[in-house]
């Protein structure tokens, strides 16, 4: 009974410390890096791009493929679709622990594909970890909505 109150406290500060180091992030920095990607993605500008996302970021589409960061960025840099506007909303972020978090949400896409105007409805995930201070997505997966 003596070691297991120690061991039980040691447990309890240290599932408290995590507590406190994931209530210490601010989703808004969170809400910013996906702001600035859906920025990135319109003005197709590859270096905030290679800000945003981690070198060994993987992603899956809307069609199911997977694809790694050059693909992705390039896709979204030389790619058949121009994005001329990109809204998101109803995004919800989730800390686990000091270093990762998971946001979920909406965007709202205007573009043009082979000469023809599209207007296009995304709801999505995207994984984020903290590096070196900063905050870079890791993994994503995106569904067309409408």
């Amino acid at each position: 009974m003596k070691i297991a109150i120690p061991v039980i406290a040691a447990i309890i500060l240290a599932s408290g410390t995590s507590a406190q180091a994931a209530a210490a992030n601010d989703p808004q920095q969170i809400v910013a890096m996906e702001s600035a990607w859906a920025k990135a993605a319109v003005e197709r500008d590859a270096a905030a791009l290679n800000r945003i996302v981690a070198p060994d970021w993987h992603g899956q589409n809307h069609n199911g493929k997977l694809y790694d960061r050059a693909a992705m960025i390039h896709e979204t840099v030389a790619g058949h679709e121009k994005l001329t506007s990109m809204n998101n909303h109803d995004l919800h972020v989730r800390f686990l622990g000091p270093d990762h978090a998971v946001v979920q949400g909406m965007d709202d896409e205007s573009g043009v594909v082979a000469g023809k105007k599209v207007n296009e409805v995304y709801s999505w995930t995207d994984v984020y970890e903290k590096r070196g201070g900063h905050w870079v997505a890791v993994a994503s997966q995106n569904t067309k909505v409408k």
